[in-house]
């Protein structure tokens, strides 16, 4: 009795559409358009991927045929001033993103960059979960400038 109403919950699960998160292409972002965005390294590289993909869901003007996103990302934690302990009290993080939108009738390519300047906490772990945070602002500043460019040149050209 217990496996025929599993396989019936099952069924009636199919039946409405359900996909499960983790299956293969069940991503709402990754079908969101013709423009697929390469994978990043790094967990900025993932932050920015998915603020991309976010940004280009709704596409690029002239951009039909399936285009591919290259972005090359170089980040860097800058230490900016310091406590007289010798502990730091404001940072920086700057990124780079170098990319190429590569489709069948030619590629668009360009540099970005961004920075987020933060205050240190001085409550222990404060540093780890600022300069996470400063991480996460800095790559969404960076696709939407990435993508801003992209508009700029596909709509120049």
């Amino acid at each position: 009795m217990r496996h025929f109403l599993a396989a019936l919950l099952l069924l009636s699960l199919a039946a409405c559409g359900f996909q499960p998160v983790y299956a293969p292409g069940s991503s709402a972002l990754a079908a969101g358009g013709p423009i697929s965005v390469e994978p990043i390294r790094g967990r900025s590289g993932y932050i920015l991927r998915r603020a991309l993909q976010e940004e280009l869901a709704i596409g690029l003007p002239g951009v039909t045929e399936p285009a591919t996103l290259n972005v090359i990302l170089k980040d860097n934690l800058t230490r900016l001033a310091f406590k007289p302990d010798g502990a730091a009290s404001r940072s920086s993080i700057s990124a780079s993103g170098r990319y190429v939108l590569a489709r069948e009738s030619g590629a668009v390519s360009g540099v970005v960059d961004a920075q987020t300047d933060f205050t240190v906490p001085s409550a222990p772990y404060g540093d780890i979960a600022a300069q996470t945070s400063a991480y996460d602002r800095t790559m969404r500043e960076l696709a939407k400038r990435i993508v801003d460019d992209l508009r700029l040149q596909l709509s120049a050209g």
